[in-house]
């Protein structure tokens, strides 16, 4: 435990020394706040002054502001506002609405990934998805994930491991998904040797997991004899009950018909997603039409930057992702004056409603399934009993 408060407790020093870095570069006021402020938590861990996670939470906030200050510190904040004030909201209400039709799909894709367990219905699956999506918003370590798990094992009486052993099968598909969009872009439009490697690496991971998976379904029992050979017989009986609960959240990957539907529905996922990124940004004033590849692209940059910890909800990853994307996509058109300034008001805006459509059914839908922190701290339990979620693109 002192060694991790080390380590964090210096992380959150370097965070310190780059706002005081900055201050030295640019003389704002703000940055020696932010580097006395970081300074002191960073030495309050060193001496173990400090609980573990208040020094995770200054991490992510440090991750978060330092993402920030990467897109707003040498921007008119003024002409940001201005081109926020300026925006089509028509096009923005229009770019929620096809949101919602997103999680219409991504819920009909989890009822056909449940099928093997049972036929689940579409409110239940609907309201545990949102619960999910929120608490990955609000809660430390993905926890919504397992929530989600907890909250659908609960009202339709399903293996709580089952039901997140699917929840891996679909950021399987989620994560093969965003490859390919990132290589189409890669190969039909925006030629970058950064994007190539991570492409690359991407494909690297995901390929593992799969065979992993592939492995674990065909030859069960060697996994069962490990299993039996290196742990205690008391704890083997445990691991292996999880085991089969987990195995049969991937039942679905043995039966074509069911895996074809579950292909069927990611494809329209997927779609709607770039489509409402796209009608965000129409709706600002670039000085030059809206490249194809841009709310393309924004996708699988988007998804690896919310794989980064940062505060709730990914503030600042968001934005610096939606830059990264435009000042890419945007790089060789004639484009407005003020084109720094609505890039930073895109990340606001875009970044609204691709959450809104979410979260704030997801506030709505913790109520009315009446989760409590005790529920919380049981989805952690599931946490604690099966293998860790893959980050979800856009969550």
């Amino acid at each position: 435990m002192k060694r991790a408060n080390l380590w964090r407790g210096l992380f959150i020093l370097v965070i310190a020394g780059v706002f005081a870095y900055k201050y030295i570069q640019l003389g704002h006021l703000i940055y020696p706040i932010y580097a006395v402020s970081f300074g002191v938590l960073g030495l309050l861990s060193l001496i173990n002054r400090l609980p573990a996670r208040w020094q995770n939470l200054s991490i992510n906030i440090g991750i978060s502001l330092f993402f920030l200050d990467f897109v707003f510190a040498e921007i008119n904040l003024a002409e940001v506002a201005q081109a926020i004030i300026n925006a089509n909201y028509w096009l923005l209400l229009l770019s929620m609405a096809v949101m919602f039709i997103h999680i219409f799909f991504r819920t009909k894709r989890w009822q056909w990934l449940l099928k093997p367990m049972g036929d689940v219905a579409f409110w239940p699956a609907w309201r545990a998805l949102l619960i999910g999506i929120t608490g990955n918003t609000v809660l430390p370590a993905r926890a919504g994930e397992f929530l989600r798990a907890y909250v659908l094992g609960r009202s339709t009486g399903l293996s709580k491991t089952g039901v997140f052993a699917t929840l891996v099968v679909e950021r399987i598909f989620d994560g093969m998904t965003i490859l390919l969009v990132l290589l189409g872009v890669i190969v039909w439009g925006v030629r970058d040797q950064q994007l190539q490697t991570v492409g690359i690496l991407g494909g690297i991971f995901y390929v593992g997991i799969i065979v992993g998976l592939v492995v674990f379904m065909t030859k069960r029992h060697w996994v069962d004899a490990l299993v039996n050979k290196f742990l205690p017989h008391n704890f083997a009986e445990k691991v292996i009950g999880v085991l089969d609960g987990f195995g049969s959240g991937l039942e679905v990957l043995k039966n074509p018909g069911q895996l074809a539907m579950v292909t069927f529905y990611n494809i329209l996922t997927w779609i709607f997603v770039p489509i409402s990124m796209w009608l965000a940004l129409m709706a600002l004033d670039f000085g030059t039409p809206v490249p194809w590849q841009a709310p393309v692209l924004m996708l699988p940059v988007m998804a690896l930057g919310l794989t980064v910890p940062a505060a709730p909800g990914g503030v600042g990853l968001v934005q610096a992702a939606i830059k990264l994307t435009l000042d890419l996509t945007f790089a060789d058109l004639p484009v407005a004056a003020n084109f720094a300034e609505t890039v930073a008001a895109a990340g606001i805006l875009i970044h609204f409603t691709q959450f809104a459509p979410e979260v704030i059914p997801g506030i709505f839908c913790f109520l009315y399934e009446g989760v409590s922190t005790s529920d919380i701290k049981s989805g952690e339990q599931i946490a604690s009993d099966s293998p860790a979620p893959l980050a979800s693109p856009v969550e």
